[in-house]
């Protein structure tokens, strides 16, 4: 176990042994116990008790009052936070989401007899021992995913918990039990009641996780996003009857090699490989509340990888053109955008100049000492010695000195960047 996580799991169980000695039951719950039977690390430890929110509140000296409602405040230790909610059963789910009330109650196990899948319904007392009511253990052996109870109720009563069926059996490799799956077809439309916010969530840890393709093929099996409050209208993920389609797109990110990516580059490459342009994909993005930042990543991405491709539509096998096209399209993108499109490559393993480009690529990339025009010796004050008027020319000009300088065809010196300057100021009948 790494440092910081047994570190963190001490602070867990002091958070435990301080509940306890009051008089309380205490136990970590949730992800954490699922995660640690798999061995898989794990970032944050939820904990359930008896004790009430005024109780936790008193017995520890730095908390935050995050979720009084619903019984749950965060206990400060170390810098990080702890959720400690207090044992509960809910009320009904009117809008299908949050449930309208909750009751404290003193059973552990009518607490996880509330959650919603099997290997989440699982507790773990300060020694390590594993409570386990509903069989979470042996379904996470058999590589089941199982809802705890009836599943149809456990979808009405939160819609996104058929996302969360679809994230938990991609990102662990798991089968979705047939009673599940069943569920899922039937209620779909259930996933109209959910925020766009919660769905881009849900779709994330998905598409960031292990095993992104067979989430993507469960997503189409399942339609699910046919029915978000907002229409994506995203071929191929909400397919009709283009089965086919759909296959060839999960074979090309399946070649593309998706789970190797960074998760803009998987984004963009979804994108991509589903035929989406950039104005569809930054629609999508926008329903599904993307940050800025994001979005805008990922459609600069998608922007390099088309710029290169229509620049070399005709085929060439001419290392040179091959070479400026891509510093060309690196310096007009920005490094990062660059370095996903390397992660992408193989979306291009069709093209008669991939094989060059596969090559040479990084090591261009690598060689790149201008990235701008701000890289240069010069700037457009000192073009504008060369010109009677400045214009739209100027930001021409100094982006293709940039592309020259990257590529060694000129030095970065001011005067030799101003000789090829009134070249191509000659060239274009500037002067």
């Amino acid at each position: 176990m790494a440092v910081a996580e047994e570190a963190l799991l001490n602070d867990a169980r002091h958070i435990m042994r301080t509940l306890v000695g009051a008089g309380y039951e205490a136990y970590m719950v949730g992800g954490f116990v699922r995660d640690r039977l798999l061995n898989k690390p794990v970032q944050d430890i939820d904990i359930a008790t008896s004790a009430t929110p005024a109780d936790v509140m008193r017995l520890f000296p730095h908390t935050v009052a995050t979720g009084l409602q619903h019984g749950t405040v965060t206990v400060v230790m170390s810098g990080r936070g702890f959720e400690v909610t207090t044992f509960r059963r809910e009320g009904k789910y009117t809008d299908h989401r949050r449930p309208d009330h909750v009751e404290f109650v003193d059973s552990l196990q009518e607490d996880l007899s509330r959650r919603d899948f099997t290997i989440n319904a699982m507790a773990m007392d300060v020694d390590g021992e594993v409570i386990d009511p509903f069989g979470g253990r042996e379904d996470l052996a058999a590589g089941i995913l199982r809802c705890v109870g009836d599943a149809r109720e456990r979808f009405r009563e939160d819609g996104l918990r058929m996302l969360r069926c679809i994230r938990f059996a991609a990102n662990y490799r798991l089968q979705i039990e047939s009673a599940a799956w069943s569920a899922i077809l039937e209620l779909g439309s259930l996933l109209a009641m959910i925020a766009m916010e919660r769905v881009r969530i849900e779709l994330t840890k998905t598409v960031a996780g292990p095993d992104p393709v067979r989430g993507m093929r469960l997503l189409c099996e399942s339609r699910l996003l046919r029915h978000t409050k907002v229409p994506l209208n995203w071929h191929p993920l909400i397919p009709r009857d283009e089965s086919r389609a759909v296959d060839a797109w999960l074979n090309d990110l399946n070649r593309a090699g998706l789970a190797a990516m960074s998760e803009p580059s998987r984004w963009a490459s979804l994108f991509l490989t589903g035929g989406q342009p950039t104005d569809d994909a930054d629609a999508i993005m926008r329903k599904l509340t993307f940050s800025n930042e994001m979005r805008t990543g990922i459609l600069r991405a998608m922007s390099l990888y088309g710029f290169i491709r229509e620049q070399l539509a005709s085929g060439t096998d001419d290392t040179c053109r091959i070479r400026r096209t891509w510093l060309d399209g690196a310096i007009t993108f920005g490094r990062t955008c660059a370095q996903q499109v390397l992660e992408m490559r193989w979306l291009l393993t069709d093209e008669p100049w991939f094989e060059v480009f596969d090559q040479h690529a990084e090591q261009w990339l690598q060689q790149l000492d201008v990235w701008g025009p701000g890289d240069l010796d010069i700037s457009g004050r000192d073009l504008g010695t060369l010109a009677a008027s400045r214009g739209p020319w100027m930001g021409r000009l100094l982006h293709t000195l940039a592309v020259d300088a990257g590529m060694g065809d000129v030095e970065n010196r001011k005067d030799a960047l101003l000789a090829r300057a009134v070249q191509y100021m000659e060239m274009w009948g500037l002067r």
